[in-house]
């Protein structure tokens, strides 16, 4: 029988596993925030369990299941950081990320996918604008799915074609094609990234139903397959000018939408495959009943050379979700005094970077290690295709790639020898 991640691993830092402490008095507020954590995680394992059942055979069919992610926003996967007022779980960052990972364990195609709704949950929560902000907490709160179509083939963000201009009338048209389309297709909203009339950047929120609007399951990575990172066409959509921003990109002035932020996810998603990894090992040694002429037991599980790999294996998987931890301390601090409307101190940021950074390291490289050294748990069994022990390989690497591992130890090198502060914005397209 599998066993969920939620039931052997440690909770993640700050993130309370019970509520109600001796000593304090009734209704704290941290207590109602551990209470409302085991109750959304009660209402997700059901979840989870259906997701992390049918993972292997989605990727090997390649089904986008919409219905996945409407399941986990009714139950309250998609609003955890939102307010209790605004219908969401009103979690703490740590108690969010605890769950993040745990879908990943489940399916890390599908925290991938939704890797643009985390993110613009925390620029909503920490937006200068009121209007803006209780516009979004509400959608959001009402279970609101968001996806993005930022990058274009060949271009860096604000040098791409697609334009956002006002027609004869005043009406906002958007045109233009856009790539690594993540999450759209499981999305109802979709952040855009654009140029204006006179070249200058520029975005946009527009309904993914929208006229004009077509979505392609066209991504041919062979990791992440279920992320729906595909084409968008917007053909003359017309967007609502309250949808319209000129500000809330990546441009490195806000944790909530920088480098930080996006690359958290990632390292929350891998830590979810490195946990992913060691449920699978253990299920697969558990349920081997042939040997080897030259092992030292009959069955698999009790073999000591079978057993180092696992703890191997586990080993890798805490490494890497204690090096989460300390980005997950950090982020989540600097996030609460961001959205506070404190500026932040140079120094403090800084160090949030290098830290994000250097745990990109250790995770990734963590994870891929682990997903190569799972197939010494047996013979040729662990490699069949109805199982796909692969998918954790190929996901860990498609992630580790995005943003290359080799830049980033140049830039923690840069800090270490020069003081260089470390680059907060990334762009494709341009050095």
């Amino acid at each position: 029988m599998m066993t969920t991640t939620s039931e052997r691993r440690a909770p993640l830092a700050g993130s309370p596993a019970t509520a109600g402490t001796p000593g304090r008095p009734a209704d704290h507020p941290a207590d109602r925030s551990a209470a409302r954590f085991v109750q959304v995680r009660e209402r997700l394992d059901p979840v989870f369990r259906s997701i992390a059942s049918s993972a292997a055979a989605r990727e090997a069919d390649r089904i986008i299941d919409r219905d996945a992610v409407r399941r986990l926003a009714e139950a309250g996967f998609t609003s955890l950081r939102v307010p209790v007022e605004y219908g969401g779980a009103g979690l703490s960052f740590a108690q969010s990320a605890e769950l993040i990972v745990e879908l990943a364990a489940a399916d890390s195609n599908l925290t991938q996918a939704l890797r643009a709704h985390l993110i613009n949950q925390e620029n909503v929560l920490g937006h200068p604008d009121a209007a803006f902000r209780d516009r979004w907490l509400r959608r959001l709160g009402a279970g609101a799915v968001v996806g993005n179509a930022i990058t274009e083939v060949n271009n860096a963000v604000g040098e791409g074609t697609t334009r956002l201009v006002q027609d004869a009338e005043g009406t906002w048209r958007l045109n233009g094609t856009k790539y690594y389309s993540t999450g759209s297709l499981y999305a109802d909203w979709i952040i855009v990234a654009a140029v204006d009339a006179r070249g200058e950047e520029i975005a946009a929120t527009v309904p993914a139903d929208a006229p004009g609007v077509r979505l392609l399951d066209d991504w041919d990575g062979f990791g992440q397959q279920l992320t729906a990172s595909g084409t968008t066409v917007f053909d003359n959509t017309p967007v609502d000018p309250e949808e319209v921003y000129t500000s809330g990109l990546d441009d490195g002035t806000r944790v909530a939408t920088g480098q930080a932020s996006w690359q958290f996810l990632h390292l929350a998603t891998l830590t979810g495959i490195a946990e992913a990894i060691v449920r699978d090992a253990g299920d697969y040694v558990r349920g081997r009943r042939r040997s080897f002429s030259h092992g030292v037991t009959e069955l698999p599980r009790d073999d000591a050379q079978v057993l180092q790999v696992v703890g191997e294996l586990s080993s890798a998987a805490f490494a890497s979700r204690v090096a989460l931890d300390a980005v997950v301390t950090a982020l989540g601090g600097i996030l609460e005094r961001e959205a506070g409307g404190e500026v932040l101190p140079e120094e403090d940021v800084n160090a949030l970077y290098v830290r994000v950074y250097q745990a990109q390291q250790v995770i990734a490289k963590n994870v891929l290690a682990a997903a190569t050294q799972l197939f010494e748990v047996g013979g040729a069994s662990a490699t069949s295709q109805s199982r796909r022990l692969d998918r954790h390989w190929r996901n860990a690497r498609v992630l580790a790639s995005h943003n290359p591992l080799i830049y980033r130890a140049r830039i923690i090198g840069e800090w270490e020898v020069n003081a260089t502060p470390p680059s907060r914005s990334y762009r494709i397209g341009s050095a």
